[in-house]
């Protein structure tokens, strides 16, 4: 024969645990203008890095370009027409013109005419022009964004926390056969 029995009591008691939030919101209206004067200094530093990077970036690609376009020529590869025997198609010549300074950025593309013949069938000519790579004038705002947060107030609030007794745990086991019997007692008793 085995009996287990496990047992728990709830205790009404509760334990006060102080909690000073209080101090915390002081402490945090306290200094709010000082952080607050912070973001400010380092928005407006980041804000004058930005802008003085931009601006030395867009003269050096200015000046870059300056002196690459009067140096050096533009270059035009130009594709002659010709026709396909099989599908009977004929293409006209067409030409592609190449930035000065680059090998990989065309200019202005002029693509071919497609006519096939015997059909009537024919697509024209387009030019494709790229714009000229400019970075334009950073405008930057004379005002700053002012950031405001809110101020906090304590209104009413709890100054402690309250927490429950433990209970009660009681635990007894028995065990009973033929030859042996045991049992064991064990409890956790609250003395608040």
């Amino acid at each position: 024969d085995l009996s287990v029995n496990a047992q728990y009591k709830k205790n009404k008691d509760k334990h006060l645990i102080p909690l000073p939030l209080d101090m915390f919101y002081l402490f945090l209206n306290h200094n709010i203008s000082s952080f607050l004067r912070k973001v400010d200094n380092v928005r407006d530093k980041a804000l004058v890095f930005v802008t003085e990077f931009y601006n030395e970036a867009r003269i050096k690609l200015h000046d870059y370009n300056a002196e690459n376009s009067l140096t050096k020529q533009q270059r035009t590869f130009q594709i002659p027409g010709y026709t396909i025997p099989v599908v009977n198609i004929e293409t006209s010549p067409f030409t592609v013109e190449m930035l000065p300074f680059g090998y990989v950025i065309p200019k202005v593309i002029s693509t071919p005419n497609f006519t096939i013949l015997d059909s009537g069938f024919f697509v024209p000519s387009y030019t494709l022009a790229l714009p000229f790579l400019e970075l334009p004038a950073l405008q930057v705002p004379k005002y700053s964004l002012e950031l405001s947060l809110p101020e906090f107030e304590v209104l009413s609030m709890l100054r402690n926390i309250f927490i429950p007794a433990l209970g009660n745990i009681t635990y007894d086991f028995s065990f009973k056969s033929s030859v042996i019997a045991l049992s064991a007692n064990a409890g956790l008793y609250n003395q608040s």
